[in-house]
């Protein structure tokens, strides 16, 4: 018998370890997702469809591969579900891994600072410079600065390890170090240093003390990206039937989800929006958009310690010959038009995905419920909830809202298409090296 118990969790454990690995070869893309929370000044971001840097986007969803740099007199803020990096000025970040078991970055040049909530999100972070490694030990506050060859490690709290193996050591709570090597391949130099005081220390500190545990959170995880905007930005009620929602304040008359923004194309999901509105992220990647009150509201849905990123849950409207008359002498241009998704309405991947993905995003994990797909969307039926623009707005990445085309009705072909992918993605240019510095 006791045998037979330690094969069980030996098994279980197993498929513990195996099941992500399984997933991640299956072809699903991450559940954790990062974002472009705050940018001041000018800051770039990679593109790899355009082959060069560009102005990075508030809200911009981040992931696996991207770059991040800002210039001498600009910063950044990230947010990972409850983690938060604040990149100071004439810096340059890489997320070498974002997915649901690791978050690995490595700074190449200037400061970075690291807010961990817990132990277990510590376990699964670290960031790499050219000198080491660093390895948080626990939640805390981390400061991590790379000038010329070096790099300078420090804790405001918590404990960070330094190095592996022999060469490693603990940084402790108000310790700071400078680490070196002599040489490519020389032995780890360190040196105590002391923390500064300097303007990015201050509104690090100006900026934590702000980010207070919310209202939010008891409706929501804090795994939840962009969750930390929606009390400042809103308020929330009781909708029979629903449960909990969240009302934006301030928006526009003719406000609707999914209309002040653009659609950006980002490997490995595809068209992806990217909303305007400063708390633009969470409602619009996670949870659906229901009319009520005579007002737009997001339901957040079932809480989930660990929800899936989607990268835009509405239902795409018009066939391959949807078109729409625009301008003077109503010329006719091929259109794609889009509803928010409505709670208990599922969201079919239109990129590649397993069935465990599709319960997963829709119905929390070990749902083990498979996503019905309708032919037809309660927020169809509300008033101005259809956005419609012609099909080279998307392309290029136009903001929504002005290319908008009022008044259409689609046609029966205009049904909505589950699953199908609005536009093909953009050309990409050829794989380079290492892109170069952004413009200064």
């Amino acid at each position: 018998m006791d045998i037979e118990r330690s094969l069980l969790r030996r098994l279980i454990l197993c498929l513990a370890v195996v099941a992500p690995l399984l997933a991640r070869a299956q072809g699903d893309p991450p559940g954790r997702v990062g974002r472009l929370a705050e940018t001041q000044g000018h800051v770039w971001l990679y593109d790899p469809d355009e082959g060069e840097w560009l102005p990075a986007d508030r809200n911009r969803p981040l992931t696996t591969g991207d770059r991040l740099a800002t210039d001498a007199d600009a910063r950044a803020e990230l947010r990972i579900g409850s983690t938060t990096l604040r990149v100071g000025a004439g810096s340059e970040l890489e997320v070498l891994r974002l997915d649901d078991e690791r978050l690995s970055f490595q700074l190449h040049d200037g400061t970075l600072a690291l807010r961990l909530r817990s132990r277990e999100v510590a376990a699964q972070t670290d960031v790499i410079t050219e000198e080491a490694r660093l390895q948080p030990l626990s939640g805390g506050h981390f400061r991590i600065d790379r000038i010329d060859d070096s790099t300078f490690a420090g804790s405001w709290r918590g404990e960070l390890r330094t190095g592996e193996g022999a060469e490693a050591f603990a940084i402790r709570s108000g310790q700071r170090f400078e680490v070196w090597r002599e040489g490519v391949r020389g032995a780890l130099q360190s040196q105590v240093d002391a923390m500064p005081h300097d303007e990015f220390a201050a509104w690090v500190a100006g900026a934590d003390a702000s980010d207070e545990r919310s209202a939010a959170m008891g409706y929501v995880s804090p795994e939840m990206t962009g969750a930390e905007d929606l009390d400042a930005n809103g308020r929330w009620e009781q909708a029979p039937d629903i449960g909990p929602v969240w009302v934006p304040y301030g928006v526009a008359v003719d406000w609707a989800p999914y209309r002040y923004g653009h659609w950006a194309w980002i490997a490995p999901w595809g068209w992806n929006w990217i909303d305007e509105a400063p708390w633009g992220f969470a409602p619009f990647h996670y949870g659906r958009w229901v009319y009520w009150r005579g007002h737009w509201c997001w339901s957040p849905g079932a809480y989930q310690p660990r929800p899936v990123y989607a990268p835009a849950l509405v239902a795409w409207i018009g066939g391959a010959n949807f078109s729409v008359s625009v301008g003077i002498g109503g010329a006719s241009l091929p259109a794609v038009g889009w509803v928010p998704l409505a709670p208990r309405e599922p969201f079919v991947p239109y990129y590649r995905a397993s069935r465990g993905y599709e319960e997963r995003i829709n119905y929390g994990p070990r749902s083990g419920r498979a996503p019905n797909r309708p032919w037809s969307y309660v927020n169809q039926e509300v008033p101005g909830a259809l956005t419609v623009v012609p099909r080279e707005a998307i392309e290029h990445r136009r903001p929504v809202a002005p290319a908008r085309v009022e008044g259409v009705v689609p046609p029966p072909q205009g049904r909505p298409t589950p699953g199908v992918a609005p536009l093909p993605p953009p050309a990409r240019p050829p794989t380079g090296p290492r892109p170069a510095s952004p413009p200064s």
